[in-house]
């Protein structure tokens, strides 16, 4: 799944950049297939045996030459199978987005992902839940409190 997050920001980043007057784009709307993509969840690792990744990209400028994107990522009907074979459906989403400020060079980014791995009968059993945040004075900081390593 990272591969699709790679793609979603590398596709923001030209249309971010590729603008050539002010204003802002209609949203871009798309879907991937997700069958083969691995969660790393530390002592299980889940494959996606099924579903798509929706991705949905927003940019825009304003007349000052001020940027802004964002993007959001979410499974629809994937299910992950563990490595016993058991099956669980995969619920959430990712969100990013940046800023910049053509007067100042200023720019903030920020990431959000918040995923459930939910078992029939048990509820969740694993999750992602991270906060990343970066700004252009070199604040920057991370919260993780998940049991998988972000998509």
């Amino acid at each position: 799944m990272k591969r699709f997050i790679v793609v979603a920001a590398g596709v923001a980043s030209l249309l971010l950049f590729g603008l050539s007057s002010a204003g802002a784009a209609p949203a871009i709307h798309f879907t991937e297939p997700a069958a083969g993509e691995v969660l790393d969840c530390g002592d299980t690792t889940y494959t996606v045996v099924s579903g798509d990744i929706a991705i949905v990209l927003h940019e825009g400028e304003s007349a000052s030459g001020n940027t802004n994107f964002t993007g959001t990522v979410t499974p629809r009907n994937v299910v992950l199978q563990d490595e016993a074979g058991s099956l669980y459906a995969f619920r959430g989403a990712e969100w990013f987005g940046a800023t910049s400020n053509a007067n100042t060079g200023g720019f903030q980014a920020t990431f959000t992902g918040k995923f459930q791995v939910v078992s029939q009968g048990e509820g969740t059993v694993d999750s992602v839940n991270v906060v990343e945040h970066i700004s252009f004075n070199g604040k920057e900081f991370t919260f993780d409190f998940g049991t998988c390593v972000a998509p």
